[in-house]
């Protein structure tokens, strides 16, 4: 019997990271009777993972998870989202690609869930949270994130994200922006290429 997805998504999230290094395959496979991790977004204490399985009618599906951070360090049991059907068949290289249609990065979906973040006053209040879910070419190695919060509106802090898999996931608080840039390896250093995604949750 398969394992139900709310314990696959809190696997997801302990580990911090998708289970299974996709980063040379490029692309996701996804058998009948099998969830996978597609990507996992954790921003302090709030956790985010996106599922992919395929329904009986051979459409791959995807299915957004929750979860709180304990103050001992553990996730609470993770709450479903959201979930749709994918409109892009992700099994090979060249169907990423194809579906791309040139551009390093696209937005394949995006939705608006009210969650509870711990940050209001008496740490119940729940706040519009915007998750966005984008397909990467193959050719990515990293995608860098220049983030912008309320707090320090002029000053963007820069990370970068190994490319596991075809399909990523970006969450934003109310009032944040992202500019999110494909990155790939040119001799010692990496370099931008393609289009980038300027994303932003209004207050």
């Amino acid at each position: 019997m398969r394992k139900p997805m709310a314990d696959i998504a809190e696997t997801a999230l302990q580990l911090g990271h998708p289970p299974t290094d996709r980063a040379a395959a490029r692309h996701l496979a996804i058998p009948a009777d099998t969830v996978i991790v597609a990507d996992v977004w954790i921003s302090g204490d709030l956790g985010f993972v996106l599922l992919l399985h395929r329904r009986d009618d051979g459409l791959i599906a995807e299915e957004l998870y929750y979860s709180v951070r304990r103050a001992d360090g553990d996730w609470e049991c993770p709450d479903h989202l959201s979930g749709g059907i994918v409109g892009t068949e992700l099994g090979t290289s060249a169907m990423v690609e194809d579906a791309l249609a040139g551009a390093s990065m696209s937005v394949v979906a995006e939705s608006e869930s009210l969650v509870h973040t711990g940050r209001g006053p008496d740490g119940d209040e729940g706040e519009l949270v915007h998750t966005w879910e984008f397909l990467v070419s193959g050719d990515a190695e990293l995608i860098e994130i220049e983030h912008l919060s309320p707090a320090a509106p002029g000053t963007p802090v820069i990370s970068r994200r190994d490319v596991a898999g075809p399909l990523m996931l970006l969450v934003l608080l109310p009032g944040e922006r992202a500019r999110v840039s494909a990155m790939r390896r040119e001799n010692s250093s990496f370099t931008q290429f393609g289009n980038v995604l300027d994303l932003h949750n209004p207050e």
